[in-house]
């Protein structure tokens, strides 16, 4: 049970990034393509990009740290078993 909640938890946070990174791309790409915009223009990041990476470096340092209490439980389980 507990292998597929961890499963799920990473299936989301892969296609949470994977949508939040496409739509960012995306607008970015098609946004930044009108006259008058160079190249540099387009890789400089928004504000709302890097809220968005701050809250994925959370996120993902939570998920770490879920991990490591998920695999200590197992331990303890598996320990009493």
């Amino acid at each position: 049970m507990t292998d597929i909640m961890a499963l799920h938890v990473r299936y989301a946070v892969k296609k949470l990034m994977d949508n939040e990174f496409e739509d960012e791309i995306m607008d970015g790409v098609l946004g930044g393509a009108g006259a008058g915009n160079d190249i540099e223009k387009m890789f400089e990041e928004s504000p709302s990009t890097t809220r968005k990476r701050e809250q994925l470096r959370k996120s993902i340092q939570k998920l770490k740290e879920s991990n490591e209490v998920v695999g200590k439980i197992i331990e303890s389980v598996s320990f009493l078993e």
